[in-house]
């Protein structure tokens, strides 16, 4: 049950990467745009659900805004949340992760949206 539940807990946290320095970005088509899904991409699927907060009612949402760094790590800029947990996990998360797909966007302005919900 533990099992299905960290699953199900996986799927919840959702996120959008946005390019806020580059309204082209968002075009559907523009490589910008696929960049910026692969961004958004990697970091979702190496930021977990905490474990601290699965047996918890969570419904929130952090917005990251962050700069990538030439080393392919990742320097926050600010956190928006009214979870102070999360604010904390999520600088943690982000800022020890070190990016694969992130060639073009060095020293750019970034935001991503991420939920938790259970």
């Amino acid at each position: 049950m533990k099992t299905l539940q960290s699953l199900v807990l996986g799927i919840m946290l959702l996120g959008g990467l946005s390019f806020s320095t580059c309204s082209k970005a968002n075009a559907k088509n523009s490589p910008e745009s696929a960049k910026v899904k692969a961004i958004s991409t990697e970091i979702r699927s190496k930021v977990a659900f905490p474990a601290e907060l699965v047996d918890k009612t969570v419904n929130e949402k952090v917005t990251v805004e962050f700069k990538i760094k030439e080393d392919k790590t990742i320097e926050v800029i600010s956190i928006e949340t009214q979870n102070e947990f999360l604010k904390t996990y999520v600088k943690e998360q982000i800022t020890a992760m070190s990016l694969e797909n992130y060639s073009g966007f060095e020293g750019k302005t970034l935001q991503i949206n991420l939920y938790f919900a259970n």
